[in-house]
């Protein structure tokens, strides 16, 4: 009994599908996982970011390297250290670093320092006041707050981006290195050293009302013992920019200061 056509057009198709994929179907291409995981402070704090938080969302931050740890008590009451500063690993985009307050770590004997790569978990929060200090409108203390550290690797402490010091004459135009370490090369100091009742000390960077201006301070390191004068120009500062009313940038030792 001879075989239809319609069974034999049906063996050719099948044979020639076979032929023409000797290999099979190629498996699908997946990347390998990064070693920073996917969770970045920059998508938490970026406003054009699709990640973009909200004050009191509870927020995973991976591949985070410790740029300061702040062990240096200028106000000589032991309330004014403690703070880390934190920023994605080998990151020197805008909203790349953030604060943390009260962290805990694990393992819980972990002490950090600068270029340890960890991943955070915690509370995002946007403060528009801390206390009785009541920030000016539209300005806000961001904060990682209470997250639980997990330690990733040691690297090397991560390289400043540099920065013009005329970002930091508004918050408007300088929060997006709130955070971060930077550098501000040939930098003219405007006052000498300016020390209150706190024992904080402060010098004018940019121009405007001191009140108002963004200065160096010694939140990190002690500036009372440097020779600093009116007018003096630095060849370079490194330091991490901080705000409390004022943006600030904060050295964390004498070499972040060039002569």
């Amino acid at each position: 009994m001879r075989a239809s056509r319609p069974f034999f057009a049906f063996l050719a198709a099948v044979t020639a599908l076979s032929c023409g994929s000797d290999e099979g179907d190629k498996p699908a291409v997946t990347p390998p996982p990064s070693a920073l995981g996917t969770s970045h402070i920059r998508d938490i704090l970026n406003p054009e970011s699709p990640k973009r938080a909200k004050s009191d969302d509870v927020v995973t931050v991976t591949g985070a390297s410790v740029v300061a740890v702040d062990n240096f008590d200028e106000t000589r009451n032991g309330k004014s250290r403690g703070t880390i500063y934190i920023q994605d690993f080998g990151s020197k985009e805008p909203y790349s670093g953030i604060s943390l307050f009260s962290p805990t770590f694990v393992p819980s004997d972990l002490k950090v320092a600068n270029g340890d790569v960890l991943d955070f978990h915690g509370s995002y929060q946007e403060n528009g006041a801390i206390g009785t200090a009541v920030f000016p409108a539209g300005q806000l203390l961001v904060q990682l707050a209470y997250p639980t550290g997990t330690f990733r690797f040691e690297s090397s402490p991560i390289e400043p981006v540099d920065i013009d010091v005329n970002d930091l004459k508004s918050y408007d135009t300088g929060k997006k290195w709130v955070g971060m370490l930077v550098r501000v090369k040939n930098l003219k100091l405007l006052n000498a050293p300016f020390t209150d009742k706190s024992n904080r000390v402060t010098i004018q960077i940019t121009d405007g009302v001191p009140k108002d201006a963004a200065s160096m301070d010694n939140e990190l390191m002690d500036l009372a013992a440097g020779d600093f004068k009116k007018d003096q120009v630095l060849q370079s500062v490194t330091g991490v920019v901080t705000y409390f009313f004022t943006l600030k940038i904060a050295p964390r030792s004498n070499a972040d200061i060039v002569r």
